[in-house]
């Protein structure tokens, strides 16, 4: 699939284009966001200070990312999305009024950890919800892909306009840019529309915090997702480093300048935006695991270039080798990830991710001062820089294992996109119902359904022949990709028509309760199934 392709498929979605558009400004507004208030840290406090507003602003996020998580999924996604855009709206614009008129280290503080709590659950819920809007693997793969070259181009504007904004208003005016781009993105969501899919009500403590903390158990139960959660971690441990190490060696190393932390980090975004064309050029219907795995070697390799050739052009072209392996590392592992777990645990175990993500930034932005005391800055970014290629060679045979054990019921999913009136369905809600289809098998001549009883399911045909018969006549003929008996489930009646097995048939039968449920998250599809039983029912009168 090309790059033309694939972002067709996806702007042809219109949920997944507002979810994108708004992504993409949400992460240029975040990376402004933390040039400057990183260069705001380094001017009164030098490199600890760095590290400590780094701490700051994943540590807290960290703690309460699988609480947040679990609350987030009792209210409708356009919501949770929007509360996020405004409420980082509100604290980013508090930590700039902080800064300007003096308000004192704490409300700054307190906007720093409410701001990087929202941050994480940005991530989280936004990667979380690719799978409820995309309709297939691959347009999952696409949306991954898409998302992606978002968060490069995010990268790439977020910071070079800080940049810029650092040199003509200072850290404040960076701040000011970045809350207002946080509105615009809440207004994108405003009307974004998912599915719902149906969830267990919780009661108790007990299972609230069960709950909470399930998607801890869904990582112990699914090693695999287990695996590949950790090989993300060691990258941002490895990324919360280099956020610290960056700052110091622009200005220190490689002697660019406060505006040269900006277009180091542009430089990111900019490789980063490379990556996502290329993957959403190669990856789909390609190894994912061996992108993972190379593209996990290939972030750390070029932070040890840097420290053994600290050359000012030499290190831009190493920051956008490092956005190109991290656009890759996302589409392939956030992908890998959401195959190894079911819809049920999904969210939270995304959140989960971003929580220990939280943890792993903190690590490294304490580590980082350290190396530099222990082995100089050069050390510092030589060490950090071989720490992935290392575990990347360790991990790939469990990263290769983790792509054949999907928990998707991919024959399943295969034989209900073929039918019309679910291709509208997301992923998630086909999922759902693939879990509740049950293998059947007819021989020639075996009566499926007999015209006059109550409808209790729906079928699917995934191979053979069968034939509708009305009033003893018959009408018309199925075959593979068709399904039969939606009338009486839709209409709650009687079986309008008999269905006789002309060839043998093998296929799915699928619950009312299921049924029902499913079509009733998704109005487009409830509008093609009452089409077709319009269709079918005027053919039976004709």
């Amino acid at each position: 699939m090309n790059v033309r392709a694939t972002l067709a498929q996806v702007l042809a979605n219109p949920s997944l284009r507002r979810l994108q558009v708004a992504w993409l400004i949400g992460i240029a507004a975040e990376k402004a966001y933390l040039v400057a208030l990183l260069v705001y840290a380094y001017e009164v406090g030098g490199v600890v200070a760095v590290g400590v507003f780094t701490l700051l602003a994943s540590l807290p996020s960290a703690v309460f990312g699988p609480i947040l998580s679990s609350v987030f999924e009792s209210f409708r996604p356009a919501r949770v999305l929007l509360g996020l855009h405004l409420g980082r709206a509100a604290v980013v614009a508090l930590a700039a009024a902080a800064i300007a008129l003096d308000l004192g280290f704490g409300i700054l503080v307190a906007a720093i950890v409410i701001e990087g709590i929202l941050t994480r659950q940005h991530t989280a819920f936004t990667r979380a919800l690719l799978p409820a809007l995309a309709r297939t693997p691959d347009e999952l793969i696409a949306g991954n892909a898409v998302t992606s070259l978002g968060e490069a181009a995010g990268s790439l504007v977020g910071p070079a306009v800080a940049g810029a904004l650092l040199v003509v208003g200072g850290p404040v005016l960076g701040l000011e840019v970045t809350a207002v781009a946080y509105v615009v993105a809440a207004l994108l969501v405003l009307t974004l529309h998912v599915a719902t899919v149906t969830r267990r009500a919780v009661e108790g403590v007990a299972e609230t915090l069960r709950d909470m903390l399930g998607g801890f158990s869904a990582l112990v139960r699914h090693r695999s997702a287990g695996l590949l959660v950790s090989l993300f971690i060691s990258q941002v441990v490895v990324r919360g480093a280099l956020t610290v190490l960056l700052v110091s060696a622009a200005i220190e190393l490689l002697g660019i300048g406060e505006s040269g932390v900006g277009y180091l980090n542009a430089a990111i975004g900019a490789g980063g935006l490379v990556g996502a064309l290329i993957a959403m050029s190669l990856l789909v219907g390609r190894s994912l695991s061996v992108s993972f795995v190379v593209s996990l070697a290939m972030w750390g390799l070029p932070i040890a270039i840097i420290g053994l050739v600290p050359n000012p052009a030499l290190a831009f072209a190493m920051a956008g080798l490092i956005g190109a392996a991290n656009a890759s590392i996302d589409v392939a592992g956030y992908t890998l990830l959401a195959r190894c777990v079911p819809n049920e645990v999904r969210g939270r175990v995304f959140g989960v991710l971003q929580s220990i993500v939280g943890f792993g930034i903190a690590l490294g932005a304490v580590v980082a001062p350290v190396l530099v005391e222990l082995a100089g800055l050069q050390g510092a970014l030589v060490i950090t820089g071989l720490v992935l290629p290392v575990l990347a060679l360790a991990g790939f045979s469990g990263v290769r294992r983790a792509e054949g054990a999907t928990v998707l019921p991919e024959r399943e999913l295969a034989a209900m996109r073929r039918v019309p009136m679910f291709a509208p369905l997301p992923l998630t809600a086909l999922e759902l119902m693939a879990r509740s289809l049950v293998p059947v098998s007819f021989d020639t001549g075996e009566r499926v359904i007999t015209q006059g009883e109550p409808g209790d399911c729906f079928y699917l045909v995934e191979s053979g022949e069968v034939a509708i018969i009305h009033d003893g006549h018959r009408e018309t003929t199925l075959g593979p990709g068709d399904g039969f008996g939606e009338i009486a489930l839709l209409g709650d009646r009687p079986r309008t028509a008999s269905v006789d097995v002309v060839q043998p048939m093998i296929g799915f039968r699928l619950p009312r309760e299921a049924f029902l449920e499913a079509l009733t998250g998704s109005p487009s599809s409830q509008v093609a199934a009452g089409e077709l039983a319009s269709q079918r029912l005027a053919e039976l009168q004709h």
